[in-house]
């Protein structure tokens, strides 16, 4: 089977259920192809390899396998092939005994249920602009859902900056024209932040997000006066990734502190069951000892939400990695992690708290411990 290097990325609608996969940046064309897959062939072909498979492994790699299919069939825009191949994945992901597998499938299958429900909405206005591309009303209300729904940006500005709606063309264009100047886009940020104030319901933390996109490529590069009111302004947003705070009190393991999907080791991003966590955190404990990190809530947030795992590599690691996260220095969740194949998801309550810290510790020596944090991130 191939591997699945796709970027899944937890978004908007994690706010209204867990873990979400939002879909990546792969570019749809204004009209998606139905391209060279017949789902109904993979889903045969998969059922017909669950059914004959040797072990759990297999089956595991069958429901990813399952799940990246899924995913291309939202791709190319066949929302009920993606509900049929994602609910196939949960069932195998369970028999697998995969936490991860079943988790994501569950996820990829709300997000396919949810779209096939948004599309009917706009499936008049798809099929106006395969005749008439230059429909202003049709270009606006297919461009919301490709931007919006799919998560698809670039594909969205497109149509959105055709569209008949003045504020989400003259902003659209703007970030078209500006999509290489920083500065603008922070502008352009700022608009579309404005332009959630006006909204309800997903739309308006859809539209937040992609300010919160937009602001969070800042981050980094800001400093002084700068990154405090850009710090403010992040802190308002429903979410944020502990890789766009400022951390302390950094106590580094075997390998330094890991950012942006870095397990540490200065090697690019990391994977776990080949998939990739741009926002992960790298976290390798000492030999006999702990990692650590904390950052300033301040109050602000209600949820913590992350995966830990031990990262895809040929180190096999026979001990324990215990993964920790401290509230106010109280303990709110601790997960003893054996498997270094699976992942394990939390989901905890951090109303109230000030400082958080998150913890890798092992009593054995640390070879192979390759410790992360996949995309943890606090929801308001």
């Amino acid at each position: 089977m191939l591997p699945q290097r796709r970027q899944f990325y937890i978004h908007t609608f994690m706010i209204l259920s867990a873990l979400l996969l939002s879909g990546g940046n792969q570019l749809l064309q204004a009209l998606p192809p139905a391209g060279n897959i017949d789902f109904n062939e993979k889903y045969k072909q998969l059922l017909q390899e669950a059914k004959s498979a040797p072990s759990k492994n297999t089956l595991k790699e069958i429901a990813f396998d399952a799940i990246n299919a899924s995913q291309s069939a939202i791709q190319s825009g066949d929302y009920t092939s993606a509900v049929k191949i994602a609910t196939f994945a949960i069932k195998v992901g369970k028999t697998a005994g995969s936490n991860h597998a079943f988790t994501l499938a569950n996820s990829v299958r709300q997000r396919s249920v949810m779209l096939s429900l948004e599309y009917r909405d706009v499936e008049k206005a798809h099929q106006t602009l395969q005749e008439n591309p230059n429909d202003a009303s049709s270009a606006f209300l297919y461009g919301k859902f490709a931007a919006l729904k799919l998560n698809n940006w670039k594909e969205g500005l497109f149509w959105l900056a055709k569209g008949d709606d003045a504020e989400y063309q003259t902003l659209a264009k703007q970030e078209i024209a500006n999509s290489n100047d920083a500065d603008a886009l922070l502008t352009v940020a700022n608009g579309w932040y404005q332009l959630a104030d006006q909204e309800k319901g997903s739309t308006k933390q859809e539209l937040e997000m992609h300010a919160y996109d937009l602001y969070s490529q800042a981050w980094s590069r800001t400093l002084g006066p700068d990154r405090a009111a850009l710090n403010t302004r992040l802190n308002e947003m429903p979410l944020r990734y502990l890789n766009h705070m400022q951390e302390e009190d950094v106590v580094h393991g075997g390998w330094p502190f890991g950012k942006n999907g870095d397990a540490g080791n200065g090697k690019g991003l990391f994977t776990v069951n080949q998939l990739e966590f741009p926002n992960g955190l790298g976290m390798v404990p000492a030999s006999r000892g702990s990692a650590s990190v904390s950052y300033q809530l301040d109050g602000q947030f209600k949820t913590f939400v992350t995966g830990v795992a031990l990262t895809d590599d040929n180190y096999q690691f026979g001990g324990t990695v215990t993964f920790t996260v401290l509230g106010d220095n109280r303990v709110l969740w601790k997960f003893p992690l054996k498997d270094q194949k699976d992942v394990q998801f939390c989901k905890i309550s951090v109303r109230n708290i000030n400082r958080l810290e998150i913890r890798t510790e092992t009593k054995s020596i640390n070879r192979g411990a390759h410790a992360v944090w996949l995309d943890p991130h606090v929801l308001k």
